[in-house]
Protein backbone atom coordinates (compact mmCIF):
# COMPACT_ATOMS: atom_id res chain seq x y z
CA UNK A 1 0.00 0.00 0.00
CA UNK A 2 2.79 2.37 1.14
CA UNK A 3 4.64 1.17 -2.19
CA UNK A 4 2.05 2.83 -4.58
CA UNK A 5 1.94 6.26 -3.15
CA UNK A 6 5.41 6.00 -2.91
CA UNK A 7 5.75 5.40 -6.38
CA UNK A 8 3.25 7.74 -7.13
CA UNK A 9 5.21 10.87 -5.01
CA UNK A 10 8.66 9.81 -6.95
CA UNK A 11 6.96 9.73 -9.78
CA UNK A 12 5.99 13.44 -9.65
CA UNK A 13 9.47 14.09 -8.35
CA UNK A 14 11.45 13.10 -10.98
CA UNK A 15 9.17 14.44 -13.84
CA UNK A 16 9.55 17.88 -11.47
CA UNK A 17 13.38 17.60 -11.72
CA UNK A 18 13.23 16.89 -15.14
CA UNK A 19 11.23 19.65 -16.32
CA UNK A 20 13.38 22.21 -14.04
CA UNK A 21 16.35 20.60 -15.86
CA UNK A 22 15.63 20.75 -19.39
CA UNK A 23 15.18 24.71 -18.63
CA UNK A 24 19.07 24.26 -17.68
CA UNK A 25 20.03 23.53 -21.28
CA UNK A 26 20.89 26.49 -23.52
CA UNK A 27 18.46 27.68 -26.18
CA UNK A 28 18.45 30.22 -28.68
CA UNK A 29 18.44 33.20 -27.34
CA UNK A 30 16.47 34.59 -30.55
CA UNK A 31 15.06 33.48 -33.22
CA UNK A 32 15.99 34.41 -37.16
CA UNK A 33 13.23 37.21 -37.69
CA UNK A 34 10.67 37.23 -40.09
CA UNK A 35 9.96 35.61 -43.09
CA UNK A 36 9.26 38.63 -45.63
CA UNK A 37 11.62 41.50 -46.66
CA UNK A 38 11.33 44.90 -47.34
CA UNK A 39 13.22 45.48 -50.48
CA UNK A 40 14.01 48.87 -50.75
CA UNK A 41 16.09 51.16 -53.39
CA UNK A 42 19.60 51.96 -52.70
CA UNK A 43 18.81 55.99 -52.54
CA UNK A 44 16.44 55.50 -49.14
CA UNK A 45 18.33 52.53 -47.96
CA UNK A 46 19.69 52.72 -44.11
CA UNK A 47 23.32 53.10 -43.76
CA UNK A 48 25.43 52.38 -41.63
CA UNK A 49 28.94 52.68 -39.47
CA UNK A 50 30.62 50.73 -36.35
CA UNK A 51 32.39 52.67 -34.09
CA UNK A 52 33.93 50.04 -31.74
CA UNK A 53 36.05 50.75 -28.94
CA UNK A 54 37.63 47.88 -26.62
CA UNK A 55 35.50 48.01 -23.69
CA UNK A 56 38.72 48.32 -20.34
CA UNK A 57 36.51 45.57 -18.31
CA UNK A 58 36.34 43.29 -21.36
CA UNK A 59 34.25 42.93 -24.16
CA UNK A 60 33.62 45.92 -26.75
CA UNK A 61 31.61 49.21 -27.02
CA UNK A 62 29.90 49.89 -30.03
CA UNK A 63 28.35 52.33 -31.28
CA UNK A 64 26.11 52.47 -34.85
CA UNK A 65 26.30 55.73 -36.75
CA UNK A 66 23.08 55.49 -38.91
CA UNK A 67 21.69 57.98 -41.84
CA UNK A 68 18.23 57.10 -43.07
CA UNK A 69 17.07 55.31 -40.11
CA UNK A 70 15.33 55.76 -37.16
CA UNK A 71 15.39 53.96 -34.49
CA UNK A 72 11.94 52.96 -33.32
CA UNK A 73 11.87 50.32 -29.67
CA UNK A 74 8.20 51.29 -28.90
CA UNK A 75 7.18 49.91 -32.35
CA UNK A 76 8.76 46.55 -32.09
CA UNK A 77 6.77 43.94 -33.28
CA UNK A 78 4.33 46.04 -34.79
CA UNK A 79 3.42 47.24 -38.34
CA UNK A 80 5.83 48.47 -40.56
CA UNK A 81 6.58 51.85 -41.73
CA UNK A 82 9.41 52.69 -43.69
CA UNK A 83 12.88 54.04 -42.27
CA UNK A 84 11.64 52.85 -38.66
CA UNK A 85 12.74 49.73 -37.11
CA UNK A 86 15.46 48.10 -34.88
CA UNK A 87 18.58 45.87 -35.83
CA UNK A 88 20.00 42.44 -35.58
CA UNK A 89 22.91 41.72 -34.06
CA UNK A 90 25.95 38.81 -35.58
CA UNK A 91 28.75 37.46 -34.68
CA UNK A 92 31.08 35.11 -36.58
CA UNK A 93 27.62 34.75 -38.44
CA UNK A 94 25.61 33.51 -35.54
CA UNK A 95 22.64 36.12 -34.56
CA UNK A 96 22.78 37.47 -30.89
CA UNK A 97 20.75 40.30 -30.03
CA UNK A 98 18.28 43.04 -31.05
CA UNK A 99 19.53 46.03 -30.36
CA UNK A 100 16.83 49.00 -30.51
CA UNK A 101 19.27 52.37 -29.94
CA UNK A 102 22.76 53.23 -31.73
CA UNK A 103 24.98 51.82 -28.95
CA UNK A 104 25.25 48.45 -27.23
CA UNK A 105 28.44 46.69 -25.65
CA UNK A 106 29.39 43.52 -27.10
CA UNK A 107 30.00 40.88 -24.22
CA UNK A 108 32.31 39.33 -25.70
CA UNK A 109 32.49 36.18 -23.18
CA UNK A 110 28.62 35.74 -23.24
CA UNK A 111 28.67 35.67 -26.86
CA UNK A 112 32.31 34.47 -28.41
CA UNK A 113 32.42 30.93 -28.71
CA UNK A 114 36.62 31.47 -30.03
CA UNK A 115 39.23 33.69 -29.51
CA UNK A 116 40.85 35.93 -32.34
CA UNK A 117 39.19 37.55 -35.84
CA UNK A 118 35.64 37.21 -36.26
CA UNK A 119 32.98 39.50 -37.92
CA UNK A 120 30.64 41.99 -36.28
CA UNK A 121 27.57 42.49 -38.61
CA UNK A 122 24.63 44.72 -38.26
CA UNK A 123 20.98 43.75 -40.40
CA UNK A 124 18.76 46.78 -39.95
CA UNK A 125 15.52 45.37 -39.70
CA UNK A 126 11.85 47.01 -39.81
CA UNK A 127 9.65 46.94 -37.06
CA UNK A 128 8.09 44.13 -37.59
CA UNK A 129 11.27 41.96 -37.60
CA UNK A 130 11.22 41.91 -41.46
CA UNK A 131 14.79 42.50 -43.02
CA UNK A 132 15.67 45.68 -45.24
CA UNK A 133 17.07 44.51 -48.24
CA UNK A 134 18.85 45.87 -51.53
CA UNK A 135 17.60 43.44 -54.67
CA UNK A 136 17.58 40.91 -52.10
CA UNK A 137 20.82 41.55 -50.25
CA UNK A 138 20.54 42.29 -46.41
CA UNK A 139 20.99 46.57 -45.47
CA UNK A 140 23.70 46.62 -42.63
CA UNK A 141 27.54 46.97 -42.38
CA UNK A 142 30.04 44.74 -40.67
CA UNK A 143 32.95 45.28 -39.18
CA UNK A 144 36.17 42.20 -37.99
CA UNK A 145 36.93 42.36 -34.37
CA UNK A 146 39.47 40.66 -32.26
CA UNK A 147 38.18 38.82 -29.35
CA UNK A 148 41.05 38.44 -26.59
CA UNK A 149 41.83 34.36 -25.54
CA UNK A 150 40.48 35.26 -21.99
CA UNK A 151 37.12 37.17 -23.09
CA UNK A 152 35.12 33.89 -24.63
CA UNK A 153 32.55 31.84 -23.18
CA UNK A 154 33.37 28.14 -21.52
CA UNK A 155 33.67 25.25 -23.36
CA UNK A 156 29.58 24.28 -23.43
CA UNK A 157 30.47 20.76 -24.12
CA UNK A 158 32.29 20.27 -20.76
CA UNK A 159 29.04 21.95 -19.21
CA UNK A 160 26.94 19.54 -20.88
CA UNK A 161 29.26 16.58 -19.75
CA UNK A 162 29.20 17.67 -16.11
CA UNK A 163 25.39 17.90 -16.38
CA UNK A 164 24.60 14.47 -18.11
CA UNK A 165 26.81 12.63 -15.79
CA UNK A 166 24.56 14.58 -12.88
CA UNK A 167 21.53 13.34 -14.07
CA UNK A 168 22.91 9.46 -14.70
CA UNK A 169 23.82 9.50 -10.67
CA UNK A 170 20.91 11.06 -9.86
CA UNK A 171 18.61 8.62 -11.83
CA UNK A 172 20.37 5.46 -10.69
CA UNK A 173 20.39 6.62 -7.05
CA UNK A 174 16.39 7.15 -7.60
CA UNK A 175 16.42 3.44 -9.16
CA UNK A 176 18.84 2.13 -5.69
CA UNK A 177 16.12 4.10 -3.57
CA UNK A 178 12.93 2.44 -5.56
CA UNK A 179 14.29 -1.06 -5.21
CA UNK A 180 14.87 -0.02 -1.49
CA UNK A 181 11.25 0.94 -0.59
CA UNK A 182 9.59 -1.83 -2.68
CA UNK A 183 11.94 -4.00 0.06
CA UNK A 184 10.37 -1.81 3.07
CA UNK A 185 6.54 -1.97 1.55
CA UNK A 186 7.32 -5.69 1.16
CA UNK A 187 8.61 -6.27 4.47
CA UNK A 188 5.75 -4.40 6.39
CA UNK A 189 2.99 -6.00 4.15
CA UNK A 190 4.56 -9.39 5.56
CA UNK A 191 4.51 -7.95 9.13
CA UNK A 192 1.11 -7.42 8.55
CA UNK A 193 0.39 -10.85 7.44
CA UNK A 194 1.84 -13.21 10.14
CA UNK A 195 0.24 -10.40 12.66
CA UNK A 196 -3.33 -11.13 11.27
Amino acid sequence: MYYIYYMRLLTILIAGWLLSISNIVAVQAHIDGAMSVHDIAQESAPKASFEIKKDPTGGFNVHVVTENFAWRPEMASLHHVPGEGHAHIFLDGRKIMRIYNPWFHLNTYQFATRPGEQLLSIEFVGNDHAAYTIQGLPVGTEQVINVPNDEIQPNIEDDNRLLYGLIVVILISLILALTRLRQIARAADAQKDQIQ
